[in-house]
């Protein structure tokens, strides 16, 4: 009695054994192919995704130090402000003392109480 081999597989000839290997290989590397290409497109995906959250952390960053200068710009401009305006009152008292005694200078000039620059030269 012959017996059917129980493997389909034993009863193809060699070459058809072969070309039967050769399809299952490249059903694999399909297989194989199509999950690499996922894996790439996922990585990518997650790549661009980095990415842009980097690129908005960086300017959420870049704003932060940007806001940061800026008032420290307004805090020193505040105090060279406040330096001005007390050197400008001070200017001011200062030309109002010698304004005042000016005034007393010339008046005593005129009542006599004084000689004046021009009688001393004399």
């Amino acid at each position: 009695m012959n017996r059917l081999p129980a493997n389909p597989e034993a009863r193809l000839s060699p070459l058809d054994q072969i070309r039967h290997i050769e399809a299952d290989v490249t059903r694999q590397i399909a297989v194989a192919r199509e999950a690499a290409e996922k894996t790439v497109a996922q990585e990518r995906t997650q790549a661009a995704r980095l990415k842009r959250e980097a690129q908005e952390a960086g300017h959420r960053e870049g704003q932060s130090r940007y806001k940061d200068l800026i008032a420290e710009a307004e805090r020193e401009t505040r105090v060279l402000v406040a330096q001005a305006h007390q050197r400008a009152e001070d200017l001011r008292q200062r030309g109002q003392r010698q304004m005042t005694n000016a005034i007393h200078h010339a008046v005593k000039i005129i009542l006599g109480d004084i000689e004046s620059p021009q009688d001393v030269d004399r």
